[in-house]
């Protein structure tokens, strides 16, 4: 019930969802008090408006993506005795696999933990457990992307926990090592990995997935037209600073 109540906040508070509950209000009040509906209206769209504009989604990613990429060659790899994946969601009911498989955002991160496996030879986590929907784990559906398609083997695969702290305290009473390379989005990593050091690791982060990616150019014209995978960027950048200060006050 919890898990539930979490997930229906979260698609209620963050935009779009908000943008509109307060575009309804000022549908509501525009006859008792019409200077605030327009006003509220105003934010409403205001607000959705900037949040669509890539310019904007980068500015807020970029302060959540302080990790950089990792190095084989760097001096932390020496200290590295096994890679840990995190999932993040599926794609469910897939029509071209017959059943569910992991998200896009999960397949990024297996890709770069296959890539890094070939390169190092790490043994490879894989960690996620199942959705309120379905009782497969994501771990299970990661462990058969990387086997069965990547052809890279997982020596763990953590398959209760339903969120990160969960991540973090079921995979330390799994997995066996110390300092790990952990694998998830740029925009994800530092709360990913204050949980897991929480509970004992030693953290090397290897990001993947970067919304921020710094050029000489300066912004384009094209940064400041709205589109959708913006909003996209914006969306999980506001989730992830919401979720650093709910584990803060929570973990």
């Amino acid at each position: 019930m919890a898990v539930f109540l979490i997930t229906l906040l979260k698609a209620l508070i963050l935009p779009p969802a908000s943008n509109w509950w307060v575009l309804l209000l000022a549908f509501y009040y525009r006859r008792r008090w019409p200077r605030t509906a327009r006003a509220f209206a105003v934010v409403s769209l205001l607000t959705l408006f900037l949040l669509m504009l890539p310019h904007v989604s980068v500015l807020l990613a970029s302060g959540l993506e302080t990790a950089d990429p990792f190095d084989p060659a760097g001096p932390d790899a020496a200290r590295i005795q096994a890679i840990v994946v995190l999932g993040t969601g599926r794609y469910s009911n897939a029509p071209e696999y017959g059943r569910d498989t992991v998200s896009v955002r999960t397949l990024e991160r297996l890709r770069y933990g296959a890539r890094v496996h070939r390169q190092m030879g790490w043994p490879i986590a894989v960690v996620g457990g199942a959705s309120l929907t379905n009782p497969i784990p994501e771990a299970t559906m990661m462990r058969s992307v990387l086997e069965d398609e990547l052809h890279v083997p997982v020596t763990w695969s953590e398959e209760k926990s339903r969120n990160t702290a969960e991540n973090a305290s079921f995979a330390r009473a799994l997995i066996p090592v110390h300092t790990i390379l952990l694998v998830t989005q740029a925009m994800d990593m530092t709360r990913a990995a204050e949980s897991l050091r929480a509970v004992g690791f030693e953290v090397i982060p290897a990001p993947v997935g970067f919304a921020y990616r710094p050029t000489n150019k300066g912004p384009s014209v094209a940064d400041f037209i709205p589109n959708a995978a913006a909003l996209t960027v914006s969306h999980i950048a506001l989730y992830e600073y919401l979720g650093r200060v709910w584990y803060r006050l929570r973990y």
